[in-house]
């Protein structure tokens, strides 16, 4: 969070106050649409700076973790799974805008660099118990070391606004995101013989509910705390 944090404090001292700022901090939870195996968690913050009117810019990083689980072939002789608990930090600049003249509901939409996280595992077990067969096996392959380090996600999302207090604010937001490539070196030999696309197990898109707070500068005692604009002066247009 570093890294967001110190792009913040520049921008909010360059404009000096010209134009509100928004930084935001949530807890989340959500689920891979293919594969799915248990809920995900995922947590981070962002921060972006009105440049017009209702647009926003700024920057965004989170973790996210994956939990996903192939089994079509289970209860088969002979068959394989995979099992991937993966958890990758992104960080990516955003766009926002609101989407109603008073700015409670804004819409964003990012894409950015993943780093794989240190926590992260990838297991393919694999079996054959043919009786007729001489060659009888159950084995399980730690795929940890075949997991691409970077991934380039994209994604977008929608914002809602409630008045805490001040200048702080309660969020609730929905985010969808998708990978551009796969978070293994699926050609690797270790995934032969698994009969499922597992680029397609490894470029999976993920849905997410996130709550969090927020604070809007030069929002105190406004009306519409959640406007985006650019001056000082520029709410008087709204």
């Amino acid at each position: 969070m570093k890294r967001i944090l110190l792009i913040a404090l520049v921008c909010l001292g360059f404009f000096q106050g010209h134009s509100n700022s928004f930084y935001f901090a949530w807890d989340g939870i959500g689920f891979t649409t293919r594969y799915n195996y248990d809920i995900g968690t995922s947590y981070g913050a962002y921060y972006y700076r009105g440049v017009a009117r209702g647009l926003g810019l700024g920057t965004y990083e989170f973790y996210q973790n994956f939990n996903m689980y192939y089994s079509r072939e289970v209860g088969a002789t002979a068959g394989h799974t995979l099992r991937s608990q993966i958890q990758y930090r992104f960080f990516s600049p955003m766009i926002v805008v609101q989407l109603k003249p008073s700015g409670q509901s804004q819409m964003y939409f990012t894409g950015g660099i993943g780093e794989l996280q240190s926590n992260s595992v990838a297991l393919h077990n694999k079996w054959s118990s043919a009786p007729w067969s001489s060659e009888q096996y159950d084995s399980t392959i730690d795929l940890s070391s075949k997991l691409n380090k970077y991934v380039v996600r994209m994604g977008f999302g929608f914002t809602q606004f409630q008045k805490l207090g001040g200048m702080f604010q309660m969020f609730i937001n929905e985010d969808f995101g998708f990978l551009a490539n796969p978070m293994a070196d699926v050609a690797d030999p270790s995934f032969a013989g698994i009969k499922t696309n597992t680029a397609r197990f490894y470029t999976p898109a993920y849905v997410s509910i996130r709550i969090g707070i927020g604070l809007i500068t030069h929002s105190k005692g406004k009306r519409y705390p959640w406007r985006i604009y650019p001056g000082k002066y520029e709410e008087r247009y709204y």
